[in-house]
This record gives structure tokens, C-alpha cells and sequence, in this order.
């Protein structure tokens, strides 16, 4: 028997309990409950979802009637219960919705009413049984749950309660009690789930109930970057959190037991109004026409595998994992826009390039950065090698550099160099430029007016050193370099 169906009803239905929390505004709970009949044969279970939230209407259910022909042959007799009620009523509304009526109109039945007896509250609960193992169940939502709360939602704290029946120990085991976030503003934003990531992958992503002290020591190994993008359009209001997280396994002493299931491949943690989410087309789409290639990353395969994306890299290291969670949320109900994902996660990917040099560079940028040392060699020797004294210590001034040994000056000139090399490729490669007039204005290896401006030095020799200089350095200042370029602006230095 296909549990995907079952899976699917109860994603949704908790999916819908976290709404109704949010629209609340004050501390609420969810729990999820799971109760096995060992006498059926097969096993029963009765599973049950509840929330203290506002209360439903009976259009919160239309989803669930759409659900339902998928469903009918996995729920026991067909019927999904109802019981919810507001603050301000004074009764609990009970409904029961029958799956194996044939007419959709005649499917909701509207059931006697519960008083409330002076009492002040709200919530729902909706609850179905199933022939479905209690472990699978409970194994599936575990997971979900734990997905859920990495966007550590507000006010609302949740709970998993399990009932085998068969020993007194497995009764009403609290599997989790949880949301560590309930003091967090009521409009989540990109950082809330930044936070949440970082907890997911320090815990391996689901296959740890806490953080891997032996493997990840300190949060230093995590690379992380985070972009948020908004739109608003025809009283529609879209806005969208992406957070990519690089892992540097180089330098931890991982367990083998600690790899994920998934291996090297990349889950793409999908959210919909802080719940997690089936991937889309739409989605998919987006993920596969995302510009990989100027962070130095080629997608291999991406699939959709129940409901969740998987991105398979070409190129990645094996000292390296890479997460990324996506959010979208609206004020209305509308599909993923496809543009915004992919606005959102260029701008994840260019916060984290931004904060870790060196890091996603452009295969082009990576090429160039490879020429950095035997450039920064060359100018060093042009500069330690020359008979003028004023030129060296103006060349030293500029690099910030005073020494009195010979060898030592020049091991420091090659090291400064190449430093400065290998920053302006980098930032270069961070401000992708577009015209000719952004690739004039291109940061300088030495910014000083004496370079700017020769006519001022006295001495020719001086000033054709100096040209010299800046003519090798001038075509690795630019992103237009190609390998025939370096090697004749580094013969032209050698030879002078």
C-alpha cells in the first residue's frame, strides 16, 4: 500500500494548523498525536493534528476534499473528522468529511454541537485513521517536523506524542517538544532561517537530534550566505529568503556514520508560508537556469524525488557540501515565481562570495588567480633587481614595506603582490563587469598618484620603470585577460 498519499494529507493538514497558529499573534500549540491499535489486524492507527490557533471555516477544507480521491483507499471508513471553534464562539463546531461519497457536495456532514460552558478558547483538531505502520508514520513526520523548525517559527511550540499500546513504556512518548524560537519577531525574514539552516547542518541535516560536537567543533567550517528579494503586484504581495551554506569538511574529523543519506548531492529545503513545501516546476525550472557556472559550479543532474529537489554537482570537491533552503511566502495564495528564486539565491550566493574570499570564484576568475604567483614573482624581481634606490622606496612605500635585508624585501614585495593580485581578481569577479566603461574603471594594483601620474617623477629611468610596472600589471586588473596576454606581458617584464 502506497503511503504517500497518507503522507501527503498529513503535511497539508499540519501545513494548515501552522496558519491558523500564525494568524493567532499569541503563543500557541501544535501537536501531532499517533495511537496504534495492535488487536486489527493490520494494525490501525488513529493519527490526530491539533492547534490552539484561531479556528478553521470550512473553506480551509476544500484542499482537503481535493485530497481526498487520492486518499480514499489509504483512511480507514473514508472519514476525516473535524472539530474546531473560536474565541468568540460558544460552541465546538464538529463536521466529518466522507471520502467515498461520490458527490463533493454531499461529502462535508455537519455534526451535533459541544457547548463550551463559559469557557474561553480556540483551536482545531482533525484526526483520521489508517492501516499504515505506526513506525513509517512516525518516521516520516519526525522528519518533517524537524524540516519544519528550521524556520524557527514564532509563538508556536510543537509536539509529537506517540501511543504503540503495547508496552506501558511506549505510551505518550513526547518524540518532540520544541520551538526554541518563540521570542523571534512575528515577520520572519532571512536571517531567521540563516539561523535555522546553520542548526540543520550542524546537526547533519536530520540524522541528529543535536549539534556533531566531534565534527563540527566550531561554526568557523560553515560558510554561509543569505538573500531576500519582494515584490509587490496587483494587491499581491511575494517575498522570498534563500540561504546557501558551504561546508568545509577539509579540515573536520568527520565519522563516517555522520554522511548524509543524500551523499554529496544537495537538498534543496523548500518552504511555503513556513511550512515545508512540495517542489514545483516552476521551482525546478528556476534551480536548472540559475547561472552555476559564474560561481564555479556546474549542475550535473537535478531531480525531483517525493516532492523534494536534489541537486547533483559536477565539479564539487569532496572536502566541500553545500546546503540550500528556499522560502517563499505570500499574502495570497499564488504558484512560486521562478525570476525571484533565482533573484533571491544569486543574491545568497554573492553574500557568502562577498563574505569568504577566494570562495565561488568564476572558472575565469580561478584561471587568472592561477597566473597571481609567477606575476607576482616577476614584479617583485623588477622591483628588488632595479639600481635606483628612489624607485625601490617608492615601490616600497606604496606596498607599506621596510626592511633592511635584501632577500627579506623581496620575499615581502612577492607576498604583498600577490596578495593585492588576488583581491582585485576576486573583487572583480564579485562586480561582474558588463561595458567598457566598467572595465576602465577597474580598481588599481597601486593607488597612488605617482603612478597615475609619471610626469611628476624627474628621473626618465624612474618614470620608464615605473611604466614598465604598470604596464605588467595593467591587463590582470581588468576581467578580459586570456592566457596570451599574460605570457607576453611577463616576457616584456623579464626581458626589461
Amino acid at each position: 500500500m502506497d503511503a504517500s498519499s497518507v503522507r501527503n494529507l498529513c503535511r497539508h493538514l499540519i501545513s494548515s494548523a501552522i496558519q491558523r497558529c500564525r494568524m493567532s499573534g499569541e503563543l500557541c500549540r501544535l501537536s501531532v498525536g499517533l495511537k496504534s491499535f495492535p488487536p486489527a489486524n493490520p494494525p490501525l492507527v488513529r493519527i490526530s493534528i491539533s492547534d490552539t490557533g484561531v479556528g478553521s471555516c470550512l473553506e480551509e477544507f476544500q484542499d482537503v476534499k481535493y485530497l481526498s480521491d487520492s486518499s480514499l483507499n489509504q483512511i480507514h471508513d473514508g472519514v476525516i473528522s473535524i472539530a474546531t471553534t473560536r474565541v468568540c464562539d460558544n460552541e465546538i463546531f464538529h463536521y466529518n468529511i466522507d471520502l467515498k461519497q461520490k458527490d463533493c457536495t454531499k461529502r462535508l456532514a455537519t455534526l451535533p454541537l459541544t457547548p463550551k460552558n463559559g469557557a474561553t478558547f480556540s483551536g482545531t483538531e482533525v484526526s483520521f485513521s489508517t492501516f499504515h505502520s505506526i513506525d513509517v508514520l512516525l518516521e516520516d513526520i519526525t522528519c518533517f517536523f524537524k524540516k519544519m523548525l528550521i524556520m524557527k517559527i514564532p509563538k508556536v511550540g510543537i509536539e509529537l506524542i506517540v501511543d504503540k499500546g503495547e508496552f506501558p513504556e511506549h505510551q505518550c512518548a513526547n518524540v518532540i517538544v520544541a520551538n526554541e524560537c518563540i521570542d523571534l519577531p512575528s515577520e520572519a525574514n532571512a536571517e531567521c532561517l540563516k539561523s535555522g539552516l546553520v542548526d540543520y547542518v550542524l546537526k547533519h541535516g536530520n540524522k541528529k537530534d543535536s549539534i556533531c560536537n566531534s565534527c563540527f567543533t566550531i561554526e568557523d567550517h560553515l560558510k554561509v550566505g543569505s538573500g531576500e528579494v519582494y515584490k509587490s503586484y496587483r494587491n499581491t504581495e511575494t517575498t522570498i529568503e534563500a540561504v546557501v551554506i558551504i561546508s568545509d569538511l577539509s579540515e573536520m574529523m568527520m565519522d563516517p556514520s555522520c554522511f548524509r543519506a543524500c551523499g554529496s548531492k544537495t537538498e534543496v529545503l523548500y518552504f511555503n508560508d513556513f511550512s515545508p513545501g512540495i517542489t514545483s516546476q516552476p521551482l525546478l525550472k528556476a534551480l536548472k537556469t540559475m547561472d552555476w557556472k559564474s560561481y564555479g559550479l556546474s549542475i550535473k543532474s537535478i531531480s525531483d524525488e517525493d516532492g523534494c529537489a536534489f541537486i547533483e554537482w559536477d565539479n564539487l570537491p569532496q572536502d566541500c557540501h553545500i546546503d540550500i533552503a528556499i522560502h517563499s511566502h505570500h499574502n495570497k495564495r499564488v504558484n512560486v515565481d521562478g525570476n525571484l528564486v533565482k533573484k533571491a539565491v544569486k543574491l545568497a550566493l554573492n553574500d557568502l562570495k562577498d563574505k569568504n574570499a577566494g570562495v565561488l570564484l568564476s572558472a575565469h576568475a580561478v584561471k587568472i588567480r592561477s597566473y597571481a604567483p609567477e606575476l607576482a614573482k616577476t614584479i617583485a624581481s623588477l622591483i628588488s633587481t632595479s639600481n635606483d634606490l628612489k624607485f625601490k622606496g617608492e615601490c616600497a612605500s606604496l606596498l607599506g614595506i621596510h626592511s633592511s635585508h635584501d632577500d627579506e624585501e623581496s620575499e615581502s614585495i612577492e607576498d604583498n603582490i600577490k596578495q593585492r593580485l588576488t583581491s582585485i581578481i576576486d573583487q572583480n569577479d564579485r562586480q561582474p563587469q558588463t561595458n567598457k566603461r566598467t572595465r576602465e574603471s577597474a580598481p588599481l594594483l597601486f593607488n597612488d598618484e605617482c603612478f597615475q601620474e609619471p610626469e611628476e617623477y624627474e628621473d626618465e629611468a624612474i618614470m620608464s620603470e615605473a611604466e614598465a610596472t604598470n604596464q605588467a600589471i595593467e591587463p590582470y586588473i581588468t576581467k578580459d585577460i586570456d592566457t596570451d596576454d599574460y605570457v607576453e606581458a611577463t616576457y616584456v617584464s623579464e626581458k626589461k
